[in-house]
């Protein structure tokens, strides 16, 4: 059995996983970071392929704006009231960046992963977690098995990236989000003549309370979707597929032909767990990172991912690396925990069709709500109060 230690081990070789690993060689070449992955890359990933200003702003931090350069922006987003109406704003600027783009994961994963071995980080793709010991105080203790058979690996720090179904999560004892917290939806890819002019989520009655977007990826494709809570799928009767194409067809994209359909789950960030477990902290999908309203996860992973590095890094340059994580969860929620609540009110409000109607109304009239609802999709607004939406109803009702 071969045994391999490292300063830093990153579970998970996503969005999240290549971002703290990047940031850590970046910091300090002279650490030892290993990823480990349980699938080969490139692969596919189910998801919207949305990179909103968040993540453009990160890659930025990482020296990393190759990864787009060249490729269609995106610089508005159209949202779609049950009543057909329709409002378009621009993107929210994060950084020195307000605009996004729509890259399949495919792509955007393995980019930002050979960058991250580029920079000098251990990837052993196709390798999957068998077991992990963090109970005795010192360097975590990790068995895996891969193409070259099992593996013992004592990190001193341990990022777990692996997703909403995280094995670290799981074998750490916490538990998974119950249906309340959680989205499940579908992606599918669509090409037609002339392609697709802005991101843009449909709040269509048909659908309510699950809601699609279609997100244009170059001059003709485009990544299309619906996404619905859990605990509300289970009680209707319509499967995800159906529920795609109803959507295609309410929203007048019936002759389209979705191809390379995939269904998947999104824990969020209305219920984040407890991310430092000693020695081991929780980002990305596997510490619920996921925005309520949007399903909106590679930004706030990323600025997990990089946060987390940094904050393991410094710890084992200091001797202090049993605590490697003091202090992120306070961060994390300290920086988005009012976005998120924000979110998930506006969600719960966009899921009733005459309180959307009057939304898109209003905003019609008053840019500034456009910007606010934009902000709340993509951004990292928290503008949704009470008096917010009181003002919105009013302005709605003319």
């Amino acid at each position: 059995m071969d045994v391999r230690a490292c300063d830093l081990l990153v579970v998970g070789g996503g969005p999240a996983g290549a971002a703290a690993a990047l940031a850590a060689r970046q910091a300090a070449p002279e650490l030892q970071t290993l990823v480990l992955d349980r699938q080969r890359f490139p692969r596919d990933k189910a998801c919207g392929d949305g990179l909103g200003p968040g993540v453009v702003a990160r890659l930025a931090d990482l020296d990393a704006a190759e990864i787009v350069r060249g490729r269609r922006p995106v610089e508005r987003l159209k949202i779609v009231a049950p009543s057909g109406a329709e409002v378009v704003g621009e993107l929210p600027a994060i950084g020195e960046s307000a605009r996004g783009y729509v890259v399949p994961r495919s792509e955007f994963d393995d980019a930002l992963l050979t960058l991250a071995q580029d920079a000098g980080a251990d990837v052993w793709t196709d390798s999957r977690l068998e077991g992990l010991d963090s109970t005795h105080g010192g360097p975590v203790r990790v068995e895996a098995s891969g193409p070259n058979g099992s593996s013992v690996i004592s990190a001193k720090a341990v990022i777990a990236a692996d997703g909403a179904r995280s094995d670290v999560r799981r074998l750490l004892g916490v538990a998974y989000n119950d249906p309340a917290h959680t989205g499940v939806a579908i992606r599918a890819y669509v090409e037609r003549p002339g392609g697709f002019e802005h991101m843009a989520f449909y709040f269509k009655r048909e659908l309510l309370p699950a809601y699609g977007w279609v997100f244009p990826i170059d001059a003709q494709g485009a990544n299309v979707g619906v996404m619905i809570d859990a605990a509300r799928f289970r009680r209707q009767e319509r499967r995800l597929p159906d529920l795609l194409r109803d959507f295609l067809q309410s929203s007048e994209h019936q002759a389209l032909d979705p191809k390379r359909s995939r269904a998947y789950m999104l824990p969020f960030a209305s219920h984040v767990p407890p991310l430092v477990h000693g020695r081991v902290a929780l980002v990305g999908d596997a510490g619920s990172m996921i925005n309520p309203f949007s399903g909106e996860g590679i930004a706030y992973g990323m600025a997990a991912g990089i946060e987390a590095a940094s904050r393991a890094v410094r710890a084992v340059q200091s001797g202090a690396d049993d605590r490697p994580f003091d202090g992120f969860d306070g961060w994390f929620r300290e920086r988005f925990g009012e976005h998120f609540r924000a979110s998930a009110r506006a969600k719960w409000l966009a899921q009733r069709a005459w309180i959307a109607d009057f939304g898109v109304r209003a905003a019609r009239r008053r840019p500034e709500f456009v910007r606010e609802g934009i902000e709340l999709l993509v951004g990292e607004g928290t503008a949704l109060s009470w008096r917010s939406l009181a003002r919105l109803l009013l302005h709605g009702r003319r």
